[in-house]
């Protein structure tokens, strides 16, 4: 596996949070509210997505989205008002959210999803939200969790950040390893979960014009379909690899 460029931008590292299991693994953190760029600091809570995303990350604004932009209403209205009897996880990014919505290919058609909802009230959790609409907007794998859009709307309430997954209905590797778990996984399975996350790394390392560092790789982070397939999650710790003429980069937390 060949070694891996890396993004200019952020100095500062952040420690990952301690997520719960299950689709808890989408929750991220991070105790930082500002992104550097070059050598001006931007309070990214007065700019729009899409002007952040093109100053943190000039090299992916060159790249094809295929997110969908929602709005604060919607998601409001796909989670039943963010219903607690909903909350599926919850760590320093905020609260993620069982939902359902309309399929913006076949309108009558529905499809499940998770909704992560940054906390408006803390300071965490904005970087990896740039960073993860950044990365899973750009990469199509199938042992990647899917991004299917995000929402970043500002009103007299205040900041409103939003992240849009498809859900994944057996939870997490996590949930089938420990010893409170009803349904232990088979060796067999295990050896596949494995095997599909070397697959999800081996796209990220080495099939793509750009190499990205995932970083926080863990059970709680391997999330399981409908049909037990393992797709990686979380990537607001994601890093590009080593520029050209670089040998490494610091993968330190």
């Amino acid at each position: 596996m060949r070694c891996l460029p890396f993004f200019n931008g952020d100095t500062k590292e952040d420690r990952p949070a301690t997520n719960s299991a299950s689709v808890r693994s989408f929750s991220t953190t991070s105790t930082e509210r500002d992104v550097r760029s070059g050598s001006d600091l931007i309070n990214i809570s007065d700019m729009s997505a899409e002007s952040i995303r093109r100053t943190q990350y000039p090299s992916f604004t060159d790249r094809p989205s295929n997110l969908r932009l929602f709005t604060f209403s919607e998601l409001k209205s796909a989670t039943r008002n963010f219903s607690r009897s909903l909350m599926v996880g919850e760590g320093g990014f905020g609260c993620v959210y069982r939902g359902v919505i309309k399929d913006s290919d076949e309108p009558n058609e529905r499809i499940e999803i998770a909704v992560k909802q940054l906390n408006r009230k803390g300071l965490q959790g904005q970087k990896e939200w740039l960073t993860e609409m950044n990365v899973l907007g750009i990469v199509d794998h199938p042992n990647l969790v899917k991004l299917i859009g995000y929402c970043a709307d500002d009103d007299e309430r205040g900041m409103q950040r939003l992240l849009v997954y498809e859900y994944m209905p057996n939870g997490s590797v996590d949930d089938h390893l420990a010893s409170r778990s009803n349904s232990t996984l088979s060796w067999p399975m295990r050896l596949k979960v494995a095997l599909d996350a070397a697959r999800g790394l081996k796209y990220l390392h080495e099939e793509m014009d750009f190499q990205v560092i995932f970083r926080d790789l863990k059970t709680s982070n391997i999330l399981l379909d409908e049909n037990w397939n393992a797709k990686l999650s979380d990537f607001g710790l994601a890093r590009h690899g080593p520029q050209e003429g670089l040998s490494h980069v610091s993968t330190a937390v």
